[in-house]
């Protein structure tokens, strides 16, 4: 397996678990993505701006007009 590919799993696999989840945004969000990116060793800058990312893909997704069939 590649790397793209184990990439395109991973970013499915993340998604699936915040849908089935949810997600909590709380005053102590954002910490909680510095403290997780401090632990895994990632710039903390690129960690949030992930997190934004797919927090408003899924809002998108959530909120999306379903097309008239």
């Amino acid at each position: 397996m590649d790397n793209r590919r184990k990439e395109q799993i991973a970013l499915l696999l993340i998604k699936h678990q915040l849908r089935e989840k949810g997600i909590r945004l709380t005053p102590n969000f954002r910490r909680g993505i510095g403290n997780e990116a401090n632990s895994i060793g990632i710039p903390v800058d690129e960690a949030m701006e992930f997190a934004e990312i797919i927090v408003r893909e899924l809002v998108e997704e959530t909120f999306a007009k379903k097309s008239e069939a």
